[in-house]
């Protein structure tokens, strides 16, 4: 079967690219990282201004990248946000990463990603990852076996509320997602991002989506990465389509997850992301909510 970049959308990329004006891409990988990105900060940064977006959020699974953010910003006079994923790379659970970030100008903690315990059983459905995995890797775990949180969730879910972050949801499993939502919320945390639950490693139910908002959760952020070659078996878009219609525009952001070689830059595919929901048969005014409203209002602009 042909892969998203061999075909063409039945929707027009100037129609799109109309729509993209004002959007904020909330989850982009960049380089330097320690896997191969095809775009570094800066060049992201670039790209999107002159697509005429009104922000970016960059990510890594390995460091801070709130502190790089700030240059790329400085440089091209463009909004560039960043935040920490709680990996084993930063010293996992640990408080200190997150209050380090905050004072670099974080605006969002991820929950581990690639290294929680969930997501090492999926590891194969992303090649990339599962090639450089070391072998001796502790899948990370938030929940103990009565099903409360791990004692060091507490001081995070503090840093996070007392510096107006936004937590994440990162690799988290379902359960797992639900109950820190819960405590979070309990905790003073005011913005709460469930990450790309239709993820075949993550793998929310509807059910399990509302759930999470009816916990507390902010938005769903459903990421077109999931529909890419990046991805062993990769989703059609009706896959994010589908549960975006069962919850409701106003709950979701749409972004890429994008920054990957084998993929075109996230300009690009936030291009093709926009079309593809159009032509799944989304209005532009829910296509604005999701790539440029939510976001935006969440991240604070």
């Amino acid at each position: 079967m042909a892969g998203i970049w061999d075909t063409k959308s039945k929707v027009p990329e100037k129609r799109a690219r109309e729509l993209l004006k004002g959007a904020v891409d909330f989850h982009i990988h960049t380089g330097p990282d320690i896997y191969p990105r095809l775009i570094n900060d800066i060049e992201a940064a670039r790209q999107a201004k002159k697509a005429g977006m009104k922000a970016v959020l960059i990510k890594s699974h390995a460091t801070i990248t709130a502190d790089r953010a700030q240059i790329a910003r400085f440089v091209t006079g463009f909004p560039v946000f960043g935040g920490v994923a709680l990996n084993w790379h930063v010293g996992g659970l640990n408080k200190y990463a997150v209050e380090c970030a905050a004072r670099m100008g974080a605006k969002q903690v991820w929950m581990p990603t690639t290294h929680t315990a969930n997501y090492l059983k999926y590891v194969d459905h992303v090649p990339m990852f599962a090639r450089a995995m070391p072998k001796d890797v502790q899948g990370i775990r938030i929940l103990k076996g009565d099903g409360s949180l791990v004692a060091e969730i507490a001081s995070i879910l503090e840093a996070v509320a007392k510096n107006d972050m936004i937590l994440a949801t990162g690799h988290l499993a379902p359960d797992e997602g639900i109950t820190l939502i819960r405590e979070a919320k309990k905790a003073g945390v005011e913005k709460i991002v469930v990450t790309h639950p239709a993820a075949s490693f993550v793998n929310y139910s509807v059910d399990q989506m509302r759930e999470a908002l009816n916990a507390g959760a902010t938005y769903l952020e459903h990421v077109f990465n999931d529909c890419t070659p990046q991805v062993a078996a990769p989703l059609p878009p009706s896959a994010l389509g589908d549960p975006i219609k069962a919850i409701g525009p106003e709950y979701c952001i749409m972004s890429t997850d994008s920054g990957q070689v084998v993929n075109p830059p996230p300009v690009k595919v936030m291009t093709r992301y926009i079309q593809e929901m159009l032509d799944y048969g989304f209005s532009e005014r829910a296509i604005r909510t999701m790539t440029a409203k939510n976001p935006a209002r969440i991240l604070g602009l």
